[in-house]
């Protein structure tokens, strides 16, 4: 009989925990995400030179939508460290002879983010839920420095992690597209891990010129997503 009393009464804790977790419309955790950034110019005379890694972290929250918690409206609160790499061809004089040569540009970029998504989930799967998100992101730049390499006696002045804010874009819009899985340790604690892609869509460059054309680049993001749902 005592056994019988212990088991309901595990069963109704059990049942309960559950029905507490299910019956949450608001879900709010923590974020951290190395990422692996990258321009990609539209200018002629402009081209990528290679990729950069930073990182991302914030809050990020998931709005239950239906009744069955497979819908969310996902979004977040994020400091947003990204870049990427730029060449230039450039024509200059040594001795009076014609040359020329690459100006190779490293952006260091800062953005505040805020994700507007649709996050669909599967039912649990053990202790595991998959997921697939889609929406936009969003940001609006907050620093942005430039470290320079220039060709040995062109006479162009480098930049060494200097001040570059003037010359990017105040907003930038992306679409971003990801997939990942959730493990529940107990209770509403889930741990989250995933990879998102951000295709930027506007130009992230301002008032700078290339051989007289206003230059054009894109900057585009993976990101790793690590995270923890209370």
């Amino acid at each position: 009989m005592k056994n019988v009393t212990a088991a309901l009464v595990l069963s109704l804790f059990i049942g309960s925990t559950v029905h507490a977790q299910d019956d949450r419309s608001v879900r709010l955790g923590i974020k951290l995400a190395p990422n692996m950034g990258f321009l990609s110019p539209d200018t002629k005379g402009l081209s990528s030179d290679g990729s950069r890694l930073g990182f991302t972290f914030g809050l990020m929250s998931d709005f239950m939508l239906g009744t069955n918690k497979n819908y969310a409206f996902s979004t977040g609160l994020y400091l947003n460290n990204v870049g990427g790499k730029l060449k230039q061809n450039v024509a200059y004089i040594v001795d009076g002879q014609a040359r020329e040569g690459a100006l190779s540009s490293e952006l260091k970029l800062q953005y505040i983010e805020v994700p507007l998504t649709i996050k669909l989930l599967t039912n649990e799967i053990g202790y595991m839920r998959y997921f697939g998100q889609l929406g936009f992101g969003p940001a609006f730049n907050i620093a942005a420095k430039a470290t320079t390499t220039v060709p040995q006696g062109s006479g162009i002045e480098a930049m060494d992690d200097e001040d570059f804010q003037d010359n990017i874009a105040l907003f930038r819009a992306s679409l971003v597209v990801g997939a990942g899985l959730e493990y529940n340790f107990s209770g509403n604690t889930s741990l989250m891990a995933g990879v998102n892609y951000s295709n930027g869509f506007t130009n992230t460059l301002n008032d700078l010129e290339v051989d007289g054309k206003n230059a054009q680049a894109k900057q585009h993001y993976v990101e790793l997503n690590v995270g923890v749902f209370f």
